[in-house]
C-alpha cells in the first residue's frame, strides 16, 4: 500500500474517532435533555421563559438517535478499516448531511417556542460552523463544500417557511437578513473546501515525495550500508569536492569472457548476482561503498564518504571475507570461480560530479589508477589478494588480533608506471 492510500486509511481512522466523540457528545446532551424533561424543570419568568416551551423530550429522542447513529457509523468504519477498505462515498455524504442538519433541527424547536424572527437570531445559528469544521477532518473538499451548501439551503428554507406567516413588508425585512446568513454559511463551506483541497494536495505531494525518496533510498541501500547511505543522502547536491584519505579495492572475476561465451544472458546475470550479493554485503558491512560496477568486477572505496580512520583495515578485512565466502560457495557446488583483488591507499578527490540533472559520487586520483594496476598484477603473479606496502603498513598498525599471513614481493613494475611499487601478497 503506497503512502497516499495510507493517508486515506488514516483519514478513515480519524473519521472513526470523530464519530465516536460526536456520538458520545450527542448521547450526553440527550441524557441532559431527558433529565430536564422527566424532572419537569421549567425556566419560567425572565428572559429565558421561552425555554419552558421547548420540547425537551422530542429533542432528547432525536439527539439520542443521532448519537446511536454516530456510534453505528464508527462501528462500520472499524469494519471497513479491518478489511483494508474505505468508507463508501454515499455513507460519508449521508453522515455529512445528518451532522449539517443538527443545527437546523434545534432551530426548528426554537421556532416552536419563540417567534421565528427571534429564534433565527439566537446563538444556535452558529452551530452550523462547528459541524462544517468537523466535515473538513475527512480532507475531502467535495464533502466540505457539500456540507456548507446543505446547511445554507436548510437555513434559508427554514427561514422561508417559519417567516411566511408574516405580512409581506415584515416578511421581507426579516427574511433578507436570513438569506445573508445562509449565503455566509454556504460560502464558509466553499472556503473550507478550498482550504481542504490545498491541505490535501500538499499532504499528498509530501507523501509522494517521501515515497519516491524511500524507493530511491531502497535502491541505493542495495549498494551501500545504511550508515553510508544516510551520509550520502544528507550531502547537498552540488557540494564542493574534498580531499580524503581512502583505500580503493578493485575486484575482477577471472576468465569471465570465456565463461560468458557458453552461457545465455540470463545464466550470466544469475551467476553475477549470486557472486555480487555476498560481495556487496561484505563491502557494506565494512563501511565501504561500491563506487562502480565494471561488468565482471567492481571498484569499492573505503574512507569516503564515511570515514572512521580505519580504511586500510576495513578494506583488507572485506577482501579476506570475500575470499572466504567464495571458498565456501565453491565447496557448496558453485561453478569454478577465481577472482583477483588489488588494494591501495592514498589521497583522492571525492565528491559529486556531473550536471544538475545527473550526478555521481566519484573518487578521482592516482590512488584509483594504482589500485587498478595492482589488481591487474594479480593475474601475472597468480595471487588472489595483492595490496600495496602503503596499505599493508597502515593496516598492520591498526589491526586488532592476529595479522593475516602476508608475503612481501618487493618492488614490482606495474603497467603504466615507471617506478616500481612495493607489493604484499595476502593470498
Amino acid at each position: 500500500m503506497n503512502q497516499v492510500a495510507g493517508l486515506e486509511q488514516e483519514i478513515t481512522r480519524s473519521d472513526q474517532l470523530r464519530a465516536k466523540i460526536v456520538g458520545g457528545f450527542f448521547l450526553l446532551v440527550a441524557a441532559i435533555l431527558a433529565i430536564i424533561e422527566t424532572q419537569h424543570f421549567r425556566f419560567t419568568g425572565g428572559p429565558l421563559d421561552f425555554l419552558s416551551r421547548v420540547h425537551y423530550g422530542l429533542a432528547a429522542i432525536v439527539i439520542g438517535l443521532l448519537g446511536l447513529y454516530e456510534f453505528a457509523y464508527q462501528f462500520g468504519s472499524a469494519l471497513f478499516i479491518a478489511r483494508g477498505r474505505l468508507i463508501p462515498v454515499p455513507a460519508r455524504f449521508l453522515n455529512a448531511t445528518i451532522e449539517s442538519s443538527v443545527a437546523t433541527f434545534l432551530l426548528v424547536l426554537l421556532c416552536q417556542a419563540l417567534p421565528a424572527a427571534e429564534a433565527l437570531n439566537l446563538p444556535p445559528v452558529f452551530l452550523y460552523f462547528p459541524f462544517l469544521a468537523l466535515a473538513t477532518l475527512r480532507l475531502d473538499p467535495w464533502i466540505a463544500g457539500y456540507s456548507g451548501l446543505v446547511a445554507g439551503i436548510e437555513f434559508v428554507v427554514l427561514s422561508w417557511i417559519t417567516l411566511a406567516p408574516l405580512a409581506r413588508a415584515e416578511f421581507a425585512g426579516a427574511f433578507v437578513p436570513q438569506v445573508g446568513k445562509a449565503v455566509i454559511i454556504a460560502v464558509t463551506g466553499g472556503i473550507l473546501a478550498f482550504v481542504t483541497h490545498q491541505v490535501r494536495g500538499r499532504v499528498e505531494h509530501l507523501l509522494q515525495s517521501q515515497e519516491q525518496q524511500g524507493r530511491m533510498a531502497a535502491i541505493f541501500g542495495q549498494h551501500v550500508s545504511p550508515a553510508v547511505m544516510e551520509k550520502l543522502l544528507d550531502q547537498k547536491a552540488g557540494s564542493s569536492s574534498e580531499v580524503r584519505h581512502v583505500t580503493v579495492l578493485f575486484l575482477d572475476i577471472r576468465n569471465f569472457t570465456t565463461f560468458s561465451e557458453s552461457r545465455t544472458p540470463d545464466q550470466v546475470v544469475t551467476y553475477l548476482n549470486k557472486l555480487f550479493e555476498f560481495m556487496v554485503d561484505t563491502i557494506n558491512a565494512h563501511n565501504g561503498i561500491i563506487n562502480k560496477f565494471l561488468g565482471d568486477g567492481f571498484m569499492a572505496v573505503f574512507g569516503a564518504p564515511l570515514d572512521d580512520g580505519r580504511s586500510e583495515v576495513n578494506a583488507l578485512q572485506a577482501a579476506l571475507r570475500i575470499s572466504d565466502r567464495l571458498a565456501q560457495c565453491l565447496k557448496e557446488g558453485m561453478e569454478t570461480t577465481r577472482i583477483g583483488m588489488g588494494l591501495h591507499s592514498g589521497n583522492a578527490v571525492t565528491g559529486n560530479v556531473g550536471s544538475a540533472q545527473r550526478q555521481e559520487y566519484t573518487i578521482i586520483g592516482d590512488v584509483v589508477n594504482l589500485a587498478s594496476r595492482i589488481e591487474s598484477q594479480t593475474k601475472v603473479l597468480g595471487a588472489e589478494i595483492l595490496v600495496s606496502a602503503t596499505t599493508w603498513d597502515a593496516a598492520r598498525l591498526a589491526w586488532e588480533g592476529p595479522l593475516p599471513p602476508a608475503a612481501g614481493l618487493g618492488p614490482v613494475l606495474v603497467k603504466g608506471r615507471e617506478a616500481a611499487v612495493e607489493l604484499v601478497r595476502i593470498r
